[in-house]
């Protein structure tokens, strides 16, 4: 599962020079917007009844729930034509008239696949399938990538065809999926398919709709939002330099904690009170601000320079906003995973409660800042403050819902201060001693290479149950 989502990030990571010399700042902009409207509706295809495929113990209730979400993202598709048909006929500019094909053409198709995803994608956890898991983020990569390259180097700029190569990785991805898609979902829908079952389920499984679905579409709508805040106070370009942005800082690390997610909850669905989940929590929350925090630090300390050699001097903006979004970033991306834990303990009203409040406070402030301003660069700063706030109390909440101790997230919050520290303190010093830019950023790289080394030890040490930071395993343990 790692490897996969590793893999299905360096792929485009590698592609990402070529294809921002490919398409412009604003057919980016462009395609960021449908895809932050697309993100946002993502979390309801299934109204999140995808997740209760992982819980009945028997077939059969499986069957009903995945009869369910089908036929969700089928009526969600339907409904996803309303609002871009009605913009469509009613909008009188050019922009918005463009966004409303756009939406078209991205909409229905994409729900449709991403139902289907969904549905294969926790059958394939529900089976222990995880190398189709693997290999169908790895396809849906190579495929969105080479299909948008391909376009933008034989026919040009366009946002419809970044589009048509997203679709194109979807499609892929279902296609990879048919072997879990026929030798498990089809002959169990074949044997046990019943509408009046899947509305049994439906009410079993109410609080997913009516809070893990609201929980995560607040979730979504306070990242995406961003987008339309930009959208509606800025220009297109701006939008798409956000995009850039967002994309190379936010999304890698945050794709492995997704697949951390997936299989946290596929091994704690039945087992979160399992005396040894602590201790594998602890061990991801000291690793990963080692393993992976030096990752932020290099962007927040070189976001601008790197962004303009590695994409291109048209995306120098693009790196000034990933400087904003490193700490955010890090902050989510590392603790993210734990959101199931409100699942389990069937605290899903606790946790919407909580998003919700973050969603309004997160873009509100960065609304009323940009908009008093007219500084982007403000905005996003309020956006990212509150949010680095947001997670750490988040994190406190998990741990306290998921009945851990709440010194773990102490502990998380000191690990990533003291590296944080040590990154930047070092930068300072090369700074003091006179280095130039390419000495600076050298010695910065150094400086991260036995933080991440730390982290990967002490994960090593841990998970092999020699673990280097439990007291209890000293000489002076207590009786």
């Amino acid at each position: 599962m790692l490897s996969g989502s590793a893999v299905a990030q360096i792929v485009p990571a590698i592609a990402a020079p070529v294809v921002t010399r490919l398409y412009h700042p604003v057919d980016f902009g462009m395609f960021a917007f449908v895809l932050a409207v697309f993100g946002v509706l993502a979390p309801v295809v299934c109204m999140r009844y995808d997740l209760a495929i992982m819980l009945p113990e028997d077939e059969e209730r499986a069957a009903h729930v995945t009869l369910l979400c089908l036929i969700l993202a089928l009526m969600i598709a339907v409904l996803s034509l309303v609002v871009p048909a009605c913009l469509l006929v009613v909008a009188s500019g050019a922009r918005m008239r463009t966004f409303a094909v756009l939406l078209l053409s991205m909409l229905p198709a994409g729900v449709i696949m991403l139902g289907i995803q969904l549905v294969a994608q926790n059958w394939s956890l529900r089976t222990h399938s995880y190398r189709v898991q693997s290999l169908a983020l790895v396809v849906q990569a190579l495929v969105t990538i080479g299909t948008q390259t391909l376009l933008g180097a034989v026919l040009g700029s366009s946002p419809y065809f970044l589009i048509i190569g997203t679709l194109a990785g979807y499609l892929a991805l279902v296609i990879v999926y048919v072997p879990i898609i026929q030798g498990q979902i089809l002959p169990r829908l074949m044997k046990y398919h019943s509408f009046e079952g899947a509305l049994r389920m439906a009410r079993l499984y109410l609080r997913f709709p009516v809070y893990t679905g609201p929980y995560a579409f607040v979730g979504q709508a306070s990242v995406r939002g961003v987008f339309l805040v930009l959208a509606a106070l800025t220009s297109t370009a701006v939008v798409g330099q956000y995009g850039l942005a967002q994309r190379v800082i936010f999304l890698p690390v945050f794709t492995l904690m997704s697949a951390a997610s997936q299989i946290f909850f596929s091994r704690a669905a039945q087992k979160l009170d399992d005396p040894r989940m602590p201790s594998m929590v602890r061990t991801l929350l000291i690793a990963g601000p080692l393993a992976v925090g030096p990752f932020f630090m290099l962007v927040f300390l070189f976001g601008e320079p790197i962004f303009a050699f590695v994409f291109g001097e048209a995306w120098r903006q693009a790196g000034s906003f990933a400087v904003i979004l490193a700490f955010p970033s890090m902050a989510k991306s590392l603790t993210a995973w734990l959101d199931r834990v409100y699942d389990i303990r069937s605290r899903q009203r606790f946790a919407l409660i909580n998003e919700t409040a973050y969603a309004v406070m997160a873009l509100a402030a960065s609304y009323i800042t940009l908009r008093i301003s007219g500084s982007a660069e403000l905005g996003l700063k309020a956006y990212a403050t509150v949010t680095v706030i947001y997670y750490v109390i988040w994190l406190l909440c998990s741990l306290w819902v998921a009945r851990f101790d709440l010194l773990i997230g102490g502990e998380f919050v000191v690990t990533s201060a003291a590296m944080a520290a040590f990154m930047i303190g070092g930068d300072h010093l090369f700074q003091w001693m006179g280095a130039a830019p390419p000495i600076r950023s050298i010695g910065d790289v150094l400086l991260a290479m036995p933080v991440v080394a730390a982290g990967l030890w002490i994960a090593m040490k841990r998970m092999s149950g020699r673990d280097p930071l439990d007291r209890s395993q000293s000489g002076c343990t207590n009786r």
